[in-house]
């Protein structure tokens, strides 16, 4: 296992991909079963119901805990979804621990399959306890105040108690198994894709300028990877071009800072062609628009910081910048 990242990366992970948002890229060089990953910036705000829009993040926080407060405690058991937990600290000390049940019952026995966002703040003792014990498409027992209409758009739940890991439901033993079933398309081109759930993307293994890289598609509004599809096969029809273009941006733009705030003591000033070899591509991830994220290995350049460049086809490339 290489380094990892904090919750509270995670946790935006997990609360912006549940709330409708879309995250372009996850680094593949933080991985550990929490999720603990590296991201970029997201390129789809959260959805928000139409009540929601005019309301602030602190008049939000308040209509939600009065949804709360008229809520009954209930017993809940649920299926924790492929992200798993994320969590973050809050004023005073403590912390709030937050996972998604991907399919859910309350006491009336009818399963669900509107994902379910559960939250729960307490101390960092209690926090720390409860973090090892939800796991991804583990089904587990919680009693919680259940809102189902929420202002936020989706169901939420306050956890009140953690009741632990239950086996007891046939039928959301059988809905985590198939949950967990690969999901893959075959593509003459690039090979086979696999559906990561965690982020909502296919991934496949593919070559690009004779090296060997990580093709992610972003799933459109169908739930189809047709148009990001498409998206790829324009690139990779000129890559050597697209290969300098990227190369080139990066140059222009991190190369003075790299010479102005990153040497090493003793370190000389590098020139075009020294940043270029320390750069090694990792990742390309697509989205059905067009948009593109060219994803690098720095080489040390940056001190572990990833090396990325944005940019669409229409436009080229757009951003340059190296995120955790």
């Amino acid at each position: 296992m290489t380094a990892t990242l904090p919750r509270t990366l995670t946790a935006f992970v997990h609360l912006y991909i549940s709330m409708g948002g879309v995250i372009r890229n996850v680094n593949s060089r933080y991985t550990e079963d929490d999720f603990c990953l590296s991201i970029s910036y997201a390129t789809r705000p959260m959805s928000t119901s139409a009540a929601d829009e005019s309301l602030s993040a602190s008049e939000r926080k308040a209509a939600i805990a009065a949804q709360f407060a008229e809520a009954p405690v209930e017993n809940v058991i649920g299926l924790v979804d492929a992200r798993g937990k994320g969590g973050w600290p809050e004023e005073g000390g403590q912390w709030t621990l937050s996972f998604t049940f991907h399919s859910w019952k309350t006491s009336s026995g009818v399963l669900k399959s509107q994902p379910l966002s559960v939250d729960y703040t307490t101390s960092r003792q209690e926090y720390d306890s409860l973090w090892s014990r939800v796991d991804s498409y583990s089904v587990v027992r919680i009693r919680a105040r259940v809102v189902e209409e929420s202002i936020i758009g989706m169901p939420q739940a306050q956890l009140v108690e953690f009741l632990g890991a239950d086996e007891s439901d046939p039928e959301l033993n059988q809905v985590a198994v198939e949950y967990q079933q690969p999901v893959v398309h075959l593509d003459d081109q690039f090979g086979q894709f696999t559906l990561d759930r965690r982020v909502n993307w296919y991934a496949a293994a593919t070559e690009w300028c004779g090296g060997q890289i990580s093709l992610n598609l972003i799933i459109d509004d169908s739930g189809t990877i047709d148009s990001a599809l498409q998206v790829a096969r324009t690139l990779w029809k000129q890559e050597e071009q697209w290969s300098s273009r990227i190369e080139d941006y990066a140059v222009k733009k991190l190369l003075p800072l790299k010479n102005d705030n990153w040497l090493d003591e003793g370190e000389t000033e590098l020139s075009a062609e020294e940043f270029k070899v320390k750069m090694t591509l990792e990742s390309i991830t697509v989205e059905p628009d067009g948009s593109f994220d060219f994803w690098h290995h720095d080489g040390d350049l940056f001190w572990g910081h990833s090396i990325q460049v944005s940019g669409s086809l229409s436009e080229g490339p757009v951003h340059a910048g190296i995120p955790g």
